[in-house]
């Protein structure tokens, strides 16, 4: 006669194996193919019990006990495996940290398998017949005391890592996360029934009860996609996130240490390791004393970053700790320095020269020949300085909006190429070179911009028979590129808000001239210097080789 609970048993075996099967369907998925082990393991289980339930009492009987006891251990292990995984810690899942989690499980099996009845596993063992079949009960020793002891630590930390999970996931893997923990808490709970005897010492309470968990996980993996959807992917994707992200992150305690920090954090404040490091001590690095200083703008390595600080609350909404984020801002300086810059020339600039050409085109119509020709050379002047803005605008736009052309540059080429139409159109112009430099990797559509500009303002403005020198040496591993004139020199009033980064009121259209050299060289990541000292300007400019990417076309 077949008994309930044999029955009871033989259901839990064709609910793991379906479960298993759904595993193996799912296999490509996160997780499924441990969840799929984990069925296996535990019909197994359950098979194992059903025999140690037919045998009469005798050794091999306690043997079998043995074995069972032992695949429940190999599968609690198991659990705890799959729990990782599924919720993203498989940090935890590699080799040497999960052998020490493991080993003490994998050594307490191993003890069950060859020797159930050693005395410091278990004092007692005693086998009983009741309507069930074959049950051993068993007074548990010191050393299984302290597996179970420490068993029953990896549940609580399984459960509490799919409950926090569940917490900070959103309402997608709600239903799964609670089917999860429901079912583990099945099993959990039967098995500190079975410890106390209840319905009757040795009865297989955990194993019949593994109905009740197939049940569970079954509506988990057919009415939550269980094995289909799970947080491990969110987990791993913002670990991910975080430790890949471009502004840097650090996370600060309520004492004011430092308890998390991203790689860019680390270059950003030039620390190897912040992490338990008072964040006080960083503070320096970003100009201020104190965190409530924040938010705040510092400069490090010619580079500009802005750092913020927003609360770290938990659950409940209580403040815990601190985030500083540090972005690096140096492109919208630099875009908000050229709006300034291009909107100042707007407002004076243009707005003069064309008040003076409607002025004069006033003039025009009172038809006054003898002052045609002097009308019409001011109108062509403004006209001509208007253009001139034109242009030199548009070359700042192809400055910050083209892709970079990193190369090989003839230095001597570039310079003939720039000289000649000048020699062609100032005939009276002197243009000495002495190019030792020869070849030189960098951007060559800035570079040749930046030195057009530098050399055509030095013939333009330098006087009726200027005289240019130019002269390109190898300094260490950077480029000295110096071009000097003999003009009267530029006005100190427009390098002074290039070397300031202040707002000052441009007055000529050479300004913008300077600031397309002053930004190109810095896209050149260079130096730029403007020495104006009696007659002549010297404008010298210092640039480092730059690398040429493997993706550059």
């Amino acid at each position: 006669m077949v008994v309930p609970t044999v029955i009871i048993l033989v259901i839990s075996v064709v609910l793991i194996i379906g479960l298993a099967a759904a595993a193996w369907r799912f296999r490509t998925r996160r997780g499924a193919k441990l969840f799929g082990v984990l069925q296996v393991l535990s019909a197994i289980w359950a098979v194992v019990t059903i025999i140690g339930l037919q045998l009469p009492p005798s050794p091999v009987q306690v043997r079998v006990w043995g074995l069972s006891t032992g695949v429940s251990l190999v599968v609690a292990v198991f659990w705890f495996a799959f729990i990782l995984r599924y919720t993203g810690r498989e940090y935890l899942l590699r080799l040497r940290r999960f052998t020490i989690i493991a080993l003490p499980i994998a050594v307490g099996a191993g003890l069950y398998f060859v020797a159930p009845t050693w005395s410091p596993l278990v004092r007692e063992v005693e086998q009983t017949t009741i309507n069930a079949g074959t049950i051993v009960q068993a007074e548990i020793g010191p050393i299984g005391g302290i597996l179970g002891a420490y068993l029953y630590l990896l549940f609580f930390i399984g459960l509490v890592i799919v409950v926090k999970t569940i917490i900070e996931s959103n309402s997608l893997f709600a239903g799964q996360g609670i089917a999860l923990v429901l079912g583990s808490l099945v099993t959990i709970i039967a098995s500190i029934l079975a410890i106390i005897g209840i319905p009757t010492p040795g009865y297989p309470t955990t194993e019949v009860l593994l109905t009740g968990q197939a049940l569970f996980w079954g509506y988990a993996v057919f009415g939550q996609e269980f094995l289909q959807v799970v947080p491990a992917i969110a987990t791993i994707g913002e670990r991910a996130v975080f430790k890949n992200l471009d502004d840097g992150i650090v996370v600060i305690d309520r004492e004011g240490r430092v308890v998390r920090s991203n790689a860019a954090a680390d270059t950003y404040l030039e620390m190897d390791e912040i992490g338990g490091e008072a964040f006080d001590t960083m503070l320096d690095k970003m100009e201020v004393g104190t965190l409530a200083d924040l938010p705040a703008r510092f400069q490090h390595q010619e580079k500009t970053y802005r750092a913020t600080i927003s609360p770290v609350k938990n659950w409940q909404g209580e403040t815990i700790g601190q985030t500083v984020t540090i972005q690096d801002v140096t492109t919208l300086v630099r875009r908000q320095e050229r709006l300034q810059v291009l909107n100042r020339i707007l407002r004076h600039n243009v707005r003069n020269d064309m008040n003076v050409v409607r002025g004069h085109s006033t003039l025009l119509q009172e038809d006054d020949p003898d002052n045609l020709t002097k009308i019409g050379k001011t109108i062509e002047e403004k006209t001509n300085n208007l253009l001139t803005i034109s242009e030199k605008a548009i070359e700042l736009n192809k400055i910050f909006n083209s892709s970079s052309t990193v190369e090989r540059v003839d230095l001597n080429a570039m310079v003939d190429e720039i000289v000649s139409p000048l020699v062609d159109q100032y005939p009276d112009t002197t243009i000495r070179t002495d190019i030792s430099a020869g070849e030189f990797t960098t951007d060559s559509r800035i570079l040749s911009l930046v030195l057009e500009e530098v050399i055509t303002n030095a013939v333009v403005h330098s006087g009726d028979a200027p005289e240019v020198t130019i002269d390109a040496k190898h300094r260490t591993e950077n480029l000295e590129l110096v071009i000097t004139d003999d003009g009267p020199g530029i006005p100190q009033m427009e390098i002074d808000p290039i070397i300031t980064g202040e707002e000052t009121n441009l007055e000529h259209a050479s300004s913008i001239g300077l600031w397309l050299i002053y930004w190109g060289t810095e896209l050149l990541k260079g130096n730029v210097e403007f020495v104006t000292a009696g007659e002549g300007t010297t404008v010298r400019l210092v640039l480092p080789e730059m690398e040429i990417s493997n993706t550059q076309s």
